[in-house]
């Protein structure tokens, strides 16, 4: 009986280890992120809906979400640096692409909340690809906390 046992559990684990799969084979990338519809300054207790554009890689990538990694600057504590990522999917088992579509899409960032009083700037970076040596490369833009004092004008020198 231990035999009949053996035996049925070896055939069914060599039957299930078949290598004949051909569904999607989902893989993941990266968009170049192109814009960033950024307010001028942030007030502290708001909310804010960000529209960030990005490029698809090609046709066949599908937009999945956006990642996003936070922190506080090292060099400089009053700064929170938030990098944001547009992440993809495409079926790696196409080998040529022959789907068709636009490209230049955007979305949302719903209700970025501003709750803490200890950063005067929260600087976006926003990944737009990578260079020879497969390092990240960002768009970088600053948004102050607080709205900016006005700017004086320069004194009329030529009286």
């Amino acid at each position: 009986m231990k035999r009949i046992a053996i035996l049925i559990v070896l055939a069914l684990s060599l039957s299930s280890c078949s290598n004949d799969d051909d569904g999607p084979n989902v893989n993941y990338d990266f968009a170049k992120i192109t814009n960033a519809d950024l307010p001028g300054f942030f007030e502290v207790g708001e909310s804010y809906d960000l529209e960030i554009s990005y490029e698809l890689p090609n046709a066949c990538h599908s937009f999945i979400t956006f990642d996003f990694d936070e922190y506080t600057d090292e060099e400089n504590d009053s700064t929170y640096v938030i990098e944001i990522y547009a992440v993809t999917s495409y079926d790696a088992n196409l080998t040529e692409c022959t789907e068709e579509g636009s490209l230049n899409e955007s979305k949302t960032i719903r209700d970025l909340r501003i709750t803490s009083e200890n950063y005067n700037n929260y600087q976006f970076k926003l990944l737009t690809g990578f260079d020879e040596d497969e390092e990240a490369e960002f768009l970088i833009v600053d948004v102050p906390v607080g709205e900016p004092e006005p700017e004086t004008p320069e004194e009329n020198t030529n009286e």
